[in-house]
């Protein structure tokens, strides 16, 4: 037991002595100011290096951004050509051999259906129908699989 205690005092001491000996030493001051003269400048040259590279993703991008506004003018633009009146007309006589029909051939066809609201007894059993149309269906072949509440 007395060896292995003198040991650990030895191994303190050695730890101790070697902090004492780093921050006591005339080095460590100089050392410091070296690092940070060697980091500064390196942090300086990556924050720059970084900022290019976004100022280029950036650039690219925008060019990007203008070339799909200039395909979406074209094709505004092949919108408006292609709805003209002119080329709709053009298009009607020669492919689908329709023509021109004077006011007098024309005639509107109009369905007047009266809508009867329903009353008393009547209205109770539309009121049924319209919520038996949105109840689930159960097929026998469910019923027989027990899968009444299965969701598909």
């Amino acid at each position: 037991m007395k060896i292995s205690v003198q040991r650990y005092r030895a191994t303190n001491k050695l730890r101790n002595s070697l902090k004492r000996q780093l921050v006591s030493s005339r080095y460590l001051l100089p050392a410091l100011i070296v690092l940070t003269l060697v980091l500064l400048p390196c942090i300086n040259i990556w924050q720059r290096v970084y900022v290019l590279n976004l100022v280029q993703e950036v650039s690219n991008l925008e060019k990007e951004h203008s070339k799909l506004n200039d395909l979406l003018k074209k094709a505004q633009a092949d919108v408006v050509d292609f709805s003209r009146l002119s080329r709709v007309e053009k298009l009607a006589i020669e492919q689908l051999g329709l023509a021109r029909v004077n006011s007098e051939n024309m005639f509107t066809l109009r369905i007047d259906k009266a809508y009867l609201q329903p009353e008393g007894i009547d209205e109770v059993v539309h009121s049924l129908k319209k919520i038996a149309d949105n109840l689930p269906v159960l097929t026998e072949s469910r019923a027989e699989t027990g899968a009444i509440f299965d969701e598909k």
